[in-house]
């Protein structure tokens, strides 16, 4: 891999316009030609149902579609997805770095879906992990093929948490077109506080949840048909976030994070700013513009989670980052601890809660309110 710093503040433009467009074929064949991959393919799969939501793959040969129906049916059952199931969204990795695929070569998976799809070195991107989601970006190369190297994982590290962002607009966006063919009624039943508001923070378009829910006594408000955090600091920080997603301004894709705010009742709010494109075919208006998603989430009760399933307060400390959208590749500097220690105690908590991925945690963790 050879790229240019030019060359991949392109890609990630190209990045950005895929989750804009749903175009993410060009993208595909980019990874294939920078890393030298014989495929690259990305998967979203909406939890609870069986089928993908949404599959994109391109090769430079012709995949058995025998083989990628295995798949679909089966991503979870992945060798690979034991490695990359500990990983939250924006992180990346080299599978083979931390699983020998010959110990696999005479399993059903193996001999079912890797070899007919030449699947043998991976280099994985987490693109979105919660309780409703989750995605992957992958390339592969076959067995006879050279593994990849530091340059492709240094790749993957940085245009990572772009994917992992353009994914998040993809399905923001994908959320607003259902609900565009929605009746006023039908939106009117949603339960959350939806916004669409101009890089001003100017309120557009606002459903009956959110004017019930943004009161006067609520941390989030509406002040002369503006969108307000009461708080300066987190004020500041959403309004920051509405220019760059109303204008689709990219070069600090830290400041399109999900907002959490201590409410009421012991309550958790999240905003989520997503940027709309300009003229787009969901709707007419015709400036500059993002939507507000706000849900109000009660919080865990962590004592009794704790209790429930005998957590040492390190495996707590963890649980409750993990639970906050913290990556886990940041917690080793905050904490003082390797990555290692604190793979180690997600492997505890997975082992005590009875799951086997971020995902089914996150879901686990919904039920203790």
């Amino acid at each position: 891999m050879n790229t240019t710093s030019g060359e991949l503040l392109e890609f990630i433009g190209e990045i950005y316009h895929a989750g804009h467009t749903s175009q993410w074929h060009p993208i595909l064949n980019k990874l294939i030609d920078i890393t030298q991959s014989n495929k690259a393919f990305f998967l979203l799969q909406e939890l609870g149902n069986q089928q993908p939501l949404i599959t994109g793959l391109q090769a430079n040969f012709e995949c058995p579609r025998s083989a990628l129906l295995d798949y679909q049916s089966r991503p979870f059952k992945c060798p690979s997805y034991q490695i990359t199931k500990y990983l939250t969204a924006g992180e990346s990795t080299n599978v083979n770095r931390h699983i020998d695929l010959t110990l696999y070569r005479n399993s059903n998976f193996f001999q079912d879906i890797y070899s007919p799809l030449k699947v043998f070195h991976s280099v994985v991107g987490v693109l979105c992990r919660d309780a409703d989601y989750d995605s992957i970006m992958v390339v592969n190369r076959d067995e006879d093929d050279e593994p990849y190297g530091y340059k492709d994982e240094e790749l993957f590290r940085l245009i990572t948490p772009h994917l992992s962002r353009a994914m998040r607009i993809l399905i923001a966006l994908r959320s607003y077109k259902n609900q565009s063919y929605m009746s006023q009624s039908s939106l009117d039943q949603l339960d959350k506080a939806f916004i669409i508001c101009d890089e001003n923070g100017q309120v557009m378009i606002i459903n009956t949840f959110a004017n019930e829910k943004l009161n006067a006594g609520s941390p989030v408000t509406l002040v002369a048909n503006k969108l307000v955090i009461k708080n300066p600091i987190y004020q500041q920080r959403l309004m920051f976030c509405i220019r760059q997603c109303a204008n689709r301004h990219y070069t600090d894709i830290s400041g399109q994070e999900t907002i959490i705010l201590q409410g009421n009742n012991d309550e958790n709010i999240l905003l989520t700013i997503a940027p709309l494109k300009n003229k787009n075919t969901f709707n007419d208006i015709d400036v500059p513009c993002c939507i507000v998603t706000i849900s109000f989430q009660q919080q865990r009760d962590w004592l009794k989670i704790s209790d429930l399933f005998l957590l040492t307060p390190k495996e707590m400390r963890l649980l409750k980052a993990l639970y906050a959208k913290k990556k886990m590749i940041d917690l080793p500097i905050i904490y003082h601890v390797s990555y290692n220690t604190l793979r180690s105690q997600l492997q505890a908590i997975f082992k005590k809660l009875e799951v086997s991925s971020q995902s089914e945690l996150m879901i686990k963790l919904s039920l203790f309110i």
